[in-house]
Formats: structure tokens, sequence, C-alpha cells
């Protein structure tokens, strides 16, 4: 299935899973103008041009693949979550005005800069594990998030999610964090600390 000529012609489907398949060109897909859901984890798909008019998905799963460049996705207004984890993305610019965004997962990737996420105020779950990442200072104000994994990472300082009081659920496993007591004003967290340590407050 390296192509996909045939699904060009089923211009009504709202949720198509392609996972695991060879696929490397995305072209057809172009015409599926319907799409919600798009699942395109483990392929080949390196270019994601071809999903640019796809502008009613809510869900794009591009997880192990080539994929490096976003800038294409920035017009995907109504998505709501989008999985890179695993791809070779080092700049997310361009996902910066996806404002309906509520999960976001770019574990494994090589990004260093969470500046683009500082206006993604609906974010609930968002994922960083295994990259570059070691200032939290951009994404003090998204004050919806809870659900923070910073495993592997050069973090260091909690204190800008100080003000984060959704925050439910954290993840240093890996991390420099020494003491994560900037947090303890939080009402309710979880916190998961490098030896697996696990600590809970109720409000």
């Amino acid at each position: 299935m390296a192509d996909l000529p045939p699904l060009a012609s089923l211009t009504g489907v709202e949720r198509l899973f392609l996972t695991r398949t060879p696929i490397s060109d995305l072209t057809p897909l172009a015409a599926l103008t319907q799409l919600r859901v798009l699942g395109l984890r483990l392929t080949r798909a390196g270019d994601v041009s071809p999903l640019a008019g796809l502008t009613g998905l809510e869900s794009l799963i591009l997880s192990f693949t080539p994929v490096a460049d976003v800038t294409k996705l920035a017009g995907l207004y109504r998505l709501q979550s989008l999985y890179l984890t695993g791809s070779r993305v080092t700049d997310i610019a361009p996902l910066a005005g996806l404002v309906a965004l509520s999960r976001l997962d770019l574990g494994g990737t090589a990004i260093a800069d969470l500046r683009p996420l500082a206006g993604l105020t609906g974010l609930r779950s968002l994922q960083i594990s295994g990259t570059q990442v070691f200032d939290l200072s951009p994404i003090a104000g998204l004050a919806k998030l809870r659900v923070l994994d910073l495993g592997d990472t050069a973090v260091s300082d909690l204190s800008p999610l100080a003000g984060l009081t959704e925050l439910r659920r954290l993840d240093i496993r890996g991390t420099r964090v020494t003491d994560p007591t900037s947090l303890s004003d939080l009402p309710i967290l979880e916190v998961v600390s490098a030896t697996t340590f696990r600590r809970r407050r109720a409000s």
C-alpha cells in the first residue's frame, strides 16, 4: 500500500487510520475534505503539504514518521489533538495559531523552544519528554493544563508552573529537578519523580 489512489474516491470518510502502512505520498488524501481524524503513525509519510486543505481535521497522528516540517499544518484551526511523537520536527512555530488544541504530543523530537505554545491556552495535555526543552517559562500561562510530561529533559526549574492550578499530573523522571516544592501550593497534584515516587495532595 505504498500509494493511495483508491482512497481519493472516499470523499465522505471522516475517520481514517493508516498505521504501519508503507505510505509515502499523501497527495490522494487531499480530496478527503470530510476527514476529522487521520492516523499516520509509523508510516513513511514525510511531506504533509497535501493535508493543508483538510481544514475539518480535529485529530492528526503523525507519531514516528519522518515529518520534519509542519508549516503546512498552520491552517488546520480545528485541530484539537496533534501527535508528533518521535518525528523529526524541530520547529513548532507553525503551530502557534492552532488555538483549538487541547492535546499536543512532542515527545522524542528535537524541539527546544516552547515559546510558540504560549498562546495555546486551551492545552490540557502536553508531552515534551525526551526533547531539548529546558525552559518552562513560555507555558506559565497555560492555565488549563492538566497533564505535563517533562521526562528525560534538561528542565531544572519548575517555578513557572506554580500558577497552573488545574495541573493534576506532572512527570519529572529523568530531569534535573531536585525539589518540586515550588509547586506545593497546587491543590491536587501527582508528581512522578526520577525515582517514580508518587505524591498526592488532597484539596
